[in-house]
């Protein structure tokens, strides 16, 4: 498993295991799933993520 955060993109993807993408659906407003040739979800994109939650300022974090 794996969580990336784009800051310029504005989004995050958590990858559940890594396989090639035979498919994306959005199943929600700017959430997007991935799933593998076999049906098995992949990883979930969040979009504007920076809207849906309060993110930490890192300097005061570190």
């Amino acid at each position: 498993m794996q969580l990336e955060l784009d800051l310029i993109a504005n989004a995050a993807y958590f990858e559940i295991f890594s396989a090639e993408v035979a498919s994306t659906k959005e199943i929600a407003p700017g959430i997007l799933a991935d799933y593998a040739a076999d049906g098995h979800l992949i990883g979930l994109e969040i979009l504007s993520v920076s809207q849906r939650t309060k993110l930490p300022v890192l300097d005061k974090v570190a």
